[in-house]
């Protein structure tokens, strides 16, 4: 087994790019340095440097493991936050992520809810793509994520905590639409926006003009919600979206009408399994709070 001392030399010759360079550093003898590094390749079982004309070359299996060494104690150090946080949670920085889709409105207002019985805690809010969740929840420093789709991975505690209703969004001006639950198939005729196959929105866009028999005869392709949401604003067609998004739209410029459908969004709140932390839980209760007191079901 590696010792602490060990990684401290293989980090600094790196850094140094020499073995003179890492012992002035650390300020010990050369030949230290160089008994260590060849000591670490004894018990890797793998050279780290290739050695050309005095001059030293970090391998490939270097540059992994000092990546692997780097990251280890970033998890460390964040552990070590972690623990000293968790004896003073109300001074505590909450750092969560969101799926694009309820980064505007959701998450922010359910944020709002925590500062208001927390108002110490400082917050960072991260907007990420679906590829960007699970190592935004693996890289040791998250504390939660909000997404519209659970994550399966046995590091990561993944809990539904509401749902939502899909909504029809239409550009302001439509006053040939009744209010209420609309007739879908009378919208064939209109510009449609719709989503990437194979994601949330397009699942369940796709599913709902389905059940309606529904097959718009134009339309324009969108990756996120609120991009959606703000070509209708911008008066280019209409869509489905979640309630969520819907919310954080600007009602001045558009109509939101009920999508006649059982099918509902569901929210998942994700939080490391090494990390549960007292300030996630309470941020559990201040999302199912807005959940409940916004919802339009």
């Amino acid at each position: 087994m590696l010792t602490f001392r060990q990684i401290e030399v293989f980090k600094a010759v790196m850094a140094a790019g020499s073995l003179a360079g890492a012992a002035r550093e650390l300020r010990i003898a050369q030949p230290t340095v160089t008994r260590m590094i060849l000591r670490m390749e004894d018990q890797l079982g793998a050279r780290l440097f290739n050695r050309v004309r005095g001059r030293l070359t970090p391998t490939q299996e270097a540059s992994r493991f000092l990546a692997d060494i780097d990251r280890a104690f970033e998890q460390m150090r964040s552990a070590v936050e972690r623990a000293a946080q968790a004896a003073l949670p109300e001074r505590s920085v909450f750092r969560c992520g969101a799926s694009p889709s309820i980064g505007r409105g959701l998450v922010p207002a359910a944020l709002a809810r925590l500062l208001s019985r927390m108002p110490a805690v400082s917050l960072q809010l991260d907007i990420l793509t679906v590829s960007q969740v699970l190592p935004y929840l693996l890289d040791g420093s998250a504390d939660a994520a909000v997404t519209l789709f659970p994550v399966m991975h046995h590091e990561v505690v993944s809990t539904p905590v509401g749902s939502g209703r899909p909504v029809l969004l239409m550009p302001a001006g439509t006053e040939d639409v009744p209010s209420g639950e609309v007739s879908l198939a009378g919208l064939a005729d209109r510009a449609w926006i719709v989503f990437q196959p194979r994601s949330v929105h397009g699942d369940m866009a796709a599913g709902i003009l389905s059940d309606h028999g529904l097959r718009p005869a134009r339309t324009h392709m969108v990756r996120f919600a609120e991009t959606a949401v703000a070509l209708v604003e911008a008066g280019i067609g209409v869509c489905i979206v979640d309630e969520f998004s819907a919310r954080a739209a600007d009602m001045s410029r558009l109509r939101c009408l009920p999508v006649p459908t059982n099918r509902r969004y569901e929210a998942y709140l994700h939080r490391p399994l090494a990390a549960p932390g007292e300030l996630t839980e309470r941020f559990e209760h201040c999302l199912k709070d807005e959940l409940q007191a916004g919802s339009m079901s």
